[in-house]
Protein backbone atom coordinates (compact mmCIF):
# COMPACT_ATOMS: atom_id res chain seq x y z
CA UNK A 1 0.00 0.00 0.00
CA UNK A 2 1.25 3.01 -0.98
CA UNK A 3 1.39 5.92 1.72
CA UNK A 4 3.19 9.29 1.19
CA UNK A 5 2.82 13.01 2.92
CA UNK A 6 1.74 15.84 0.73
CA UNK A 7 1.93 19.66 2.61
CA UNK A 8 3.18 21.98 -0.24
CA UNK A 9 2.87 25.50 0.44
CA UNK A 10 2.86 28.60 -1.95
CA UNK A 11 2.01 32.47 -1.39
CA UNK A 12 -0.46 33.36 -2.86
CA UNK A 13 -2.61 36.95 -3.28
CA UNK A 14 -5.08 37.34 -0.71
CA UNK A 15 -7.26 39.35 0.93
CA UNK A 16 -5.54 40.13 4.85
CA UNK A 17 -3.01 37.33 3.98
CA UNK A 18 -1.12 36.32 7.23
CA UNK A 19 0.65 32.99 7.48
CA UNK A 20 -0.21 30.57 10.15
CA UNK A 21 -0.13 26.59 10.01
CA UNK A 22 -0.48 24.09 7.22
CA UNK A 23 -2.25 20.50 7.35
CA UNK A 24 -0.69 17.35 6.50
CA UNK A 25 -2.28 14.81 4.76
CA UNK A 26 -0.97 10.56 4.23
CA UNK A 27 -2.55 9.89 0.51
CA UNK A 28 -4.21 6.57 -0.74
CA UNK A 29 -5.50 5.87 -3.78
CA UNK A 30 -8.87 4.02 -3.31
CA UNK A 31 -9.81 3.67 -6.81
CA UNK A 32 -6.99 2.56 -8.67
CA UNK A 33 -6.17 4.01 -12.11
CA UNK A 34 -8.47 2.98 -15.28
CA UNK A 35 -11.48 2.39 -13.27
CA UNK A 36 -13.31 6.07 -12.38
CA UNK A 37 -14.33 7.00 -15.87
CA UNK A 38 -16.32 10.55 -16.02
CA UNK A 39 -17.12 10.01 -12.34
CA UNK A 40 -19.20 13.76 -12.26
CA UNK A 41 -21.29 12.19 -9.82
CA UNK A 42 -20.30 11.08 -6.07
CA UNK A 43 -22.09 10.99 -3.02
CA UNK A 44 -20.54 10.14 0.62
CA UNK A 45 -21.55 8.41 3.44
CA UNK A 46 -21.44 5.27 5.83
CA UNK A 47 -23.52 2.95 3.75
CA UNK A 48 -22.52 -0.13 5.61
CA UNK A 49 -22.24 1.02 9.25
CA UNK A 50 -18.66 -0.08 9.40
CA UNK A 51 -17.77 3.47 10.73
CA UNK A 52 -15.75 4.33 7.39
CA UNK A 53 -17.35 6.73 4.88
CA UNK A 54 -18.31 5.20 1.65
CA UNK A 55 -19.55 6.69 -1.68
CA UNK A 56 -22.04 6.11 -4.23
CA UNK A 57 -21.07 6.97 -7.56
CA UNK A 58 -22.87 7.20 -11.04
CA UNK A 59 -20.36 5.22 -13.76
CA UNK A 60 -19.76 7.46 -17.19
CA UNK A 61 -22.04 10.26 -16.61
CA UNK A 62 -21.14 11.68 -19.90
CA UNK A 63 -23.22 8.70 -21.81
CA UNK A 64 -24.85 7.32 -19.08
CA UNK A 65 -24.05 4.17 -17.21
CA UNK A 66 -24.50 2.61 -13.92
CA UNK A 67 -25.51 3.31 -10.53
CA UNK A 68 -22.77 1.76 -8.00
CA UNK A 69 -21.59 2.06 -4.19
CA UNK A 70 -17.94 1.59 -3.02
CA UNK A 71 -17.30 0.31 0.31
CA UNK A 72 -14.43 1.33 2.17
CA UNK A 73 -11.82 -1.16 2.47
CA UNK A 74 -9.83 -1.19 6.48
CA UNK A 75 -6.49 0.28 5.86
CA UNK A 76 -7.86 2.38 2.76
CA UNK A 77 -6.70 -0.31 0.09
CA UNK A 78 -8.53 -0.69 -2.88
CA UNK A 79 -12.23 -0.25 -2.05
CA UNK A 80 -14.85 -2.65 -3.12
CA UNK A 81 -17.80 -1.99 -6.23
CA UNK A 82 -20.99 -2.89 -5.73
CA UNK A 83 -23.83 -2.56 -7.80
CA UNK A 84 -27.05 -0.89 -7.28
CA UNK A 85 -28.15 -1.14 -10.78
CA UNK A 86 -27.33 -1.03 -14.20
CA UNK A 87 -30.24 0.49 -15.53
CA UNK A 88 -33.37 2.22 -14.18
CA UNK A 89 -36.59 0.94 -14.50
CA UNK A 90 -37.45 2.09 -17.55
CA UNK A 91 -33.88 0.34 -19.01
CA UNK A 92 -32.38 3.74 -19.25
CA UNK A 93 -28.73 4.13 -17.68
CA UNK A 94 -28.21 6.83 -15.09
CA UNK A 95 -26.29 10.36 -15.48
CA UNK A 96 -26.10 13.46 -13.71
CA UNK A 97 -23.72 16.11 -12.95
CA UNK A 98 -24.31 15.32 -8.85
CA UNK A 99 -26.00 13.00 -6.42
CA UNK A 100 -27.42 12.88 -3.37
CA UNK A 101 -27.94 10.31 -0.59
CA UNK A 102 -29.39 10.29 2.77
CA UNK A 103 -31.71 8.09 4.88
CA UNK A 104 -35.32 8.98 3.09
CA UNK A 105 -37.38 6.72 4.77
CA UNK A 106 -36.26 7.00 8.35
CA UNK A 107 -35.34 3.30 8.89
CA UNK A 108 -31.96 4.50 9.78
CA UNK A 109 -30.14 2.89 6.51
CA UNK A 110 -28.74 5.27 4.10
CA UNK A 111 -30.70 5.89 0.64
CA UNK A 112 -29.78 7.15 -2.43
CA UNK A 113 -31.08 9.02 -5.58
CA UNK A 114 -30.86 7.16 -8.89
CA UNK A 115 -31.12 9.63 -12.03
CA UNK A 116 -32.35 7.84 -15.30
CA UNK A 117 -30.71 10.41 -18.19
CA UNK A 118 -28.22 8.97 -21.98
CA UNK A 119 -25.76 11.67 -19.95
CA UNK A 120 -24.78 15.05 -20.58
CA UNK A 121 -22.99 14.36 -23.86
CA UNK A 122 -25.23 11.47 -24.76
CA UNK A 123 -29.05 13.84 -24.22
CA UNK A 124 -28.72 17.10 -22.67
CA UNK A 125 -32.39 17.91 -23.37
CA UNK A 126 -34.22 14.73 -23.12
CA UNK A 127 -35.72 14.06 -19.71
CA UNK A 128 -34.28 12.43 -16.34
CA UNK A 129 -36.48 10.75 -14.59
CA UNK A 130 -35.39 10.22 -11.04
CA UNK A 131 -35.84 7.81 -8.65
CA UNK A 132 -34.91 6.55 -5.07
CA UNK A 133 -33.05 3.30 -4.18
CA UNK A 134 -33.69 1.79 -0.64
CA UNK A 135 -30.72 0.26 1.06
CA UNK A 136 -31.00 -2.45 1.99
CA UNK A 137 -31.85 -4.75 -1.27
CA UNK A 138 -32.20 -1.78 -3.41
CA UNK A 139 -35.52 -1.56 -4.28
CA UNK A 140 -36.37 1.77 -6.97
CA UNK A 141 -39.15 4.32 -6.27
CA UNK A 142 -40.28 6.80 -8.38
CA UNK A 143 -39.78 10.76 -7.37
CA UNK A 144 -40.69 12.43 -10.81
CA UNK A 145 -39.40 13.68 -13.74
CA UNK A 146 -37.14 16.56 -15.17
CA UNK A 147 -37.47 18.13 -18.66
CA UNK A 148 -33.51 17.89 -18.89
CA UNK A 149 -30.17 16.80 -17.49
CA UNK A 150 -30.10 17.72 -14.09
CA UNK A 151 -26.78 19.55 -13.40
CA UNK A 152 -27.14 19.74 -9.25
CA UNK A 153 -29.50 17.66 -6.57
CA UNK A 154 -29.04 18.17 -2.82
CA UNK A 155 -31.17 16.14 -0.62
CA UNK A 156 -32.58 17.66 2.50
CA UNK A 157 -35.44 18.72 4.75
CA UNK A 158 -36.61 21.89 3.58
CA UNK A 159 -39.49 22.24 5.28
CA UNK A 160 -38.43 21.01 8.77
CA UNK A 161 -41.34 18.12 8.47
CA UNK A 162 -38.92 15.68 9.56
CA UNK A 163 -38.56 14.39 5.78
CA UNK A 164 -36.26 14.68 2.70
CA UNK A 165 -36.89 16.57 0.15
CA UNK A 166 -35.14 17.36 -2.88
CA UNK A 167 -33.86 20.46 -5.05
CA UNK A 168 -32.39 20.33 -8.34
CA UNK A 169 -30.64 22.28 -11.11
CA UNK A 170 -31.46 21.92 -14.64
CA UNK A 171 -29.40 24.12 -17.59
CA UNK A 172 -31.12 23.58 -20.69
CA UNK A 173 -33.99 25.01 -19.33
CA UNK A 174 -32.68 26.51 -16.84
CA UNK A 175 -34.58 26.01 -13.79
CA UNK A 176 -34.62 25.48 -10.11
CA UNK A 177 -37.01 22.63 -8.91
CA UNK A 178 -37.81 21.27 -5.45
CA UNK A 179 -39.93 17.70 -4.94
CA UNK A 180 -41.79 17.91 -1.54
CA UNK A 181 -41.20 14.13 0.32
CA UNK A 182 -45.33 13.52 1.34
CA UNK A 183 -44.00 10.07 2.48
CA UNK A 184 -41.38 7.75 0.51
CA UNK A 185 -43.70 6.82 -1.94
CA UNK A 186 -45.29 10.23 -3.11
CA UNK A 187 -43.28 13.20 -4.09
CA UNK A 188 -45.17 16.73 -5.18
CA UNK A 189 -43.21 19.13 -7.46
CA UNK A 190 -43.34 21.80 -5.40
CA UNK A 191 -41.53 24.51 -6.77
CA UNK A 192 -40.42 24.68 -10.63
CA UNK A 193 -38.31 28.53 -10.90
CA UNK A 194 -37.12 30.41 -14.14
CA UNK A 195 -33.83 32.34 -13.94
CA UNK A 196 -32.11 33.71 -17.03
CA UNK A 197 -28.65 32.55 -16.54
CA UNK A 198 -29.22 30.23 -14.09
CA UNK A 199 -26.60 26.94 -15.30
CA UNK A 200 -24.54 25.19 -11.99
CA UNK A 201 -23.42 25.28 -8.79
CA UNK A 202 -25.78 24.41 -6.40
CA UNK A 203 -26.44 24.19 -2.19
CA UNK A 204 -28.31 24.78 0.57
CA UNK A 205 -28.56 26.52 3.81
CA UNK A 206 -31.10 28.69 5.85
CA UNK A 207 -29.56 31.97 4.15
CA UNK A 208 -32.45 34.00 5.93
CA UNK A 209 -32.09 32.26 9.64
CA UNK A 210 -35.89 31.87 9.51
CA UNK A 211 -36.04 28.53 10.20
CA UNK A 212 -36.49 27.18 6.67
CA UNK A 213 -33.97 25.97 4.23
CA UNK A 214 -33.16 28.10 1.60
CA UNK A 215 -31.66 27.09 -2.24
CA UNK A 216 -28.55 29.03 -3.85
CA UNK A 217 -27.82 28.12 -7.32
CA UNK A 218 -25.43 29.78 -9.61
CA UNK A 219 -25.08 32.64 -7.29
CA UNK A 220 -29.09 33.06 -7.03
CA UNK A 221 -30.76 33.19 -3.63
CA UNK A 222 -34.13 31.13 -4.10
CA UNK A 223 -35.97 32.01 -0.03
CA UNK A 224 -37.98 28.91 0.81
CA UNK A 225 -41.76 30.37 1.36
CA UNK A 226 -42.28 27.49 4.05
CA UNK A 227 -44.89 25.14 5.08
CA UNK A 228 -45.82 22.83 1.77
CA UNK A 229 -43.62 24.94 -0.12
CA UNK A 230 -45.94 26.19 -3.33
CA UNK A 231 -45.91 30.01 -2.49
CA UNK A 232 -43.95 31.82 -4.31
CA UNK A 233 -40.10 31.24 -3.90
CA UNK A 234 -38.45 34.76 -3.52
CA UNK A 235 -35.78 34.58 -6.13
CA UNK A 236 -32.52 37.04 -5.31
CA UNK A 237 -28.71 37.85 -7.16
CA UNK A 238 -26.53 37.91 -4.88
CA UNK A 239 -23.50 39.01 -6.59
CA UNK A 240 -23.98 39.34 -10.88
CA UNK A 241 -20.37 39.18 -10.85
CA UNK A 242 -21.09 35.01 -11.03
CA UNK A 243 -23.99 34.78 -14.08
CA UNK A 244 -24.17 37.82 -16.43
CA UNK A 245 -22.54 35.54 -19.70
CA UNK A 246 -26.11 35.46 -22.17
CA UNK A 247 -26.34 31.82 -24.19
CA UNK A 248 -26.16 28.41 -23.02
CA UNK A 249 -22.45 27.28 -23.28
CA UNK A 250 -21.15 25.14 -21.17
CA UNK A 251 -18.50 27.66 -19.49
CA UNK A 252 -21.24 29.80 -19.29
CA UNK A 253 -22.36 30.98 -15.58
CA UNK A 254 -20.81 28.42 -13.66
CA UNK A 255 -20.39 28.13 -10.13
CA UNK A 256 -19.38 26.06 -7.36
CA UNK A 257 -21.48 26.61 -4.00
CA UNK A 258 -21.75 25.59 -0.41
CA UNK A 259 -23.85 27.34 2.06
CA UNK A 260 -22.08 27.47 6.41
CA UNK A 261 -22.13 29.79 8.78
CA UNK A 262 -18.40 31.19 9.10
CA UNK A 263 -19.61 33.82 11.59
CA UNK A 264 -21.02 31.89 14.09
CA UNK A 265 -24.67 34.36 13.34
CA UNK A 266 -27.19 31.35 13.44
CA UNK A 267 -27.71 31.82 9.66
CA UNK A 268 -26.00 30.21 6.68
CA UNK A 269 -23.40 32.49 4.47
CA UNK A 270 -22.64 31.64 1.04
CA UNK A 271 -19.36 30.46 -0.63
CA UNK A 272 -18.99 31.08 -3.97
CA UNK A 273 -16.69 30.43 -6.88
CA UNK A 274 -15.91 29.81 -10.51
CA UNK A 275 -16.35 26.44 -11.79
CA UNK A 276 -15.22 26.97 -15.50
CA UNK A 277 -14.07 30.23 -17.30
CA UNK A 278 -14.02 33.74 -16.57
CA UNK A 279 -13.52 34.22 -12.99
CA UNK A 280 -11.00 33.60 -10.37
CA UNK A 281 -11.93 34.89 -7.51
CA UNK A 282 -12.78 32.49 -3.85
CA UNK A 283 -15.57 34.72 -1.80
CA UNK A 284 -18.46 34.42 0.59
CA UNK A 285 -21.22 36.55 1.00
CA UNK A 286 -23.31 37.49 3.97
CA UNK A 287 -26.75 38.51 4.06
CA UNK A 288 -27.10 42.06 6.05
CA UNK A 289 -30.21 40.96 8.37
CA UNK A 290 -31.87 44.37 8.29
CA UNK A 291 -31.79 44.05 4.58
CA UNK A 292 -33.52 41.30 2.16
CA UNK A 293 -31.23 41.85 -0.85
CA UNK A 294 -27.87 43.47 0.96
CA UNK A 295 -24.73 40.71 0.59
CA UNK A 296 -21.65 41.64 2.39
CA UNK A 297 -18.84 40.21 0.12
CA UNK A 298 -15.75 38.76 1.87
CA UNK A 299 -12.67 37.90 -0.53
CA UNK A 300 -11.06 34.69 0.47
CA UNK A 301 -8.57 34.63 -2.83
CA UNK A 302 -8.13 33.21 -5.98
CA UNK A 303 -7.93 30.06 -8.04
CA UNK A 304 -8.98 29.52 -11.77
CA UNK A 305 -11.37 26.98 -12.80
CA UNK A 306 -12.92 26.00 -9.68
CA UNK A 307 -14.70 23.05 -9.95
CA UNK A 308 -14.37 22.11 -6.26
CA UNK A 309 -15.50 24.28 -2.77
CA UNK A 310 -15.35 22.47 0.27
CA UNK A 311 -16.09 23.87 3.47
CA UNK A 312 -14.82 22.79 7.15
CA UNK A 313 -12.57 22.59 10.05
CA UNK A 314 -9.70 21.24 8.65
CA UNK A 315 -6.79 21.53 11.15
CA UNK A 316 -9.57 21.93 13.94
CA UNK A 317 -8.87 25.18 15.45
CA UNK A 318 -13.04 26.15 15.51
CA UNK A 319 -13.07 28.44 12.53
CA UNK A 320 -14.40 27.13 9.00
CA UNK A 321 -11.16 26.65 6.27
CA UNK A 322 -12.09 26.53 2.82
CA UNK A 323 -10.81 23.82 -0.28
CA UNK A 324 -10.76 25.34 -3.52
CA UNK A 325 -9.72 23.03 -6.52
CA UNK A 326 -9.16 24.01 -10.20
CA UNK A 327 -9.81 21.51 -12.34
CA UNK A 328 -7.05 19.41 -13.60
CA UNK A 329 -8.89 19.08 -17.11
CA UNK A 330 -8.57 22.66 -17.78
CA UNK A 331 -6.12 25.83 -18.60
CA UNK A 332 -2.96 24.68 -17.76
CA UNK A 333 -3.00 20.46 -16.71
CA UNK A 334 0.95 21.35 -15.16
CA UNK A 335 -0.70 24.17 -13.22
CA UNK A 336 -4.08 23.09 -11.83
CA UNK A 337 -3.84 24.14 -7.40
CA UNK A 338 -6.05 22.59 -4.82
CA UNK A 339 -5.40 25.06 -2.36
CA UNK A 340 -6.47 24.79 1.59
CA UNK A 341 -7.41 28.09 2.34
CA UNK A 342 -7.12 28.11 6.36
CA UNK A 343 -8.60 31.02 8.27
CA UNK A 344 -8.01 32.26 11.71
CA UNK A 345 -10.34 35.19 12.51
CA UNK A 346 -11.23 35.94 8.85
CA UNK A 347 -7.41 36.29 7.98
CA UNK A 348 -6.54 33.51 5.11
CA UNK A 349 -3.75 32.01 4.92
CA UNK A 350 -3.08 29.32 1.56
CA UNK A 351 -1.81 25.74 0.93
CA UNK A 352 -1.35 24.26 -2.26
CA UNK A 353 -2.29 20.38 -1.95
CA UNK A 354 -1.45 19.54 -4.95
CA UNK A 355 -0.48 21.24 -8.46
CA UNK A 356 -3.05 18.53 -10.93
CA UNK A 357 -6.04 19.61 -10.09
CA UNK A 358 -9.58 18.61 -8.29
CA UNK A 359 -13.03 18.13 -9.66
CA UNK A 360 -16.11 17.72 -7.60
CA UNK A 361 -14.37 16.41 -4.78
CA UNK A 362 -15.34 15.88 -1.29
CA UNK A 363 -14.61 17.00 2.24
CA UNK A 364 -15.50 14.72 4.89
CA UNK A 365 -14.13 12.90 8.06
CA UNK A 366 -13.59 9.33 6.28
CA UNK A 367 -12.46 7.37 8.97
CA UNK A 368 -14.77 8.68 12.24
CA UNK A 369 -11.49 10.07 14.17
CA UNK A 370 -12.50 13.22 14.31
CA UNK A 371 -11.07 15.68 12.00
CA UNK A 372 -11.83 16.13 8.05
CA UNK A 373 -10.17 14.08 5.51
CA UNK A 374 -10.21 14.57 1.33
CA UNK A 375 -11.66 12.58 -1.21
CA UNK A 376 -10.62 13.82 -4.98
CA UNK A 377 -10.74 13.25 -8.57
CA UNK A 378 -8.51 14.97 -10.56
CA UNK A 379 -10.78 16.21 -13.12
CA UNK A 380 -13.57 15.75 -15.26
CA UNK A 381 -11.78 13.34 -17.59
CA UNK A 382 -10.00 11.65 -14.70
CA UNK A 383 -9.28 7.49 -14.15
CA UNK A 384 -8.67 7.19 -10.34
CA UNK A 385 -10.31 8.31 -7.24
CA UNK A 386 -8.19 9.50 -3.88
CA UNK A 387 -8.51 9.64 0.05
CA UNK A 388 -6.44 11.89 1.51
CA UNK A 389 -6.09 11.34 5.34
CA UNK A 390 -6.24 14.62 7.61
CA UNK A 391 -2.80 13.97 10.29
CA UNK A 392 -3.91 16.86 12.12
CA UNK A 393 -5.32 14.87 15.54
CA UNK A 394 -2.88 12.19 14.88
CA UNK A 395 -0.08 15.37 15.39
Amino acid sequence: MKRTKTAITVLLVLISVVSFGQVEFTKYTIVPEGVAESWWARSHADINDDGLMDFFVIDNNAGGGALLWYETAPGFGESKRHVIAETSPEGKPFAAGDLACGDIDNDGDIDVLGPASPGEWGGSKEPTVLYWYENPGWKAHKIGVFPCFVKDFDLVDLNADGKLDVAATTHVNRKMFVFRQDDPENWTKAAEIYVEHLHEGQHVGDVDGDGDVDVVSTGFCFFNPGGDMTAPWSVRNIDPYWNTEDGYSWEYNATKIVCADVDDDGRDEVFISCSEKFRTRIAWYDLDPNYTDKWIRHEIGQNAYSHTVQVGDMDNDGDLDVISGNNGDQGDPEYSPVILFLQEDNKWSAQVLTLKGAYNSYMGDADGDGDLDFFRYSGHVGTSYELWLNDTVNE
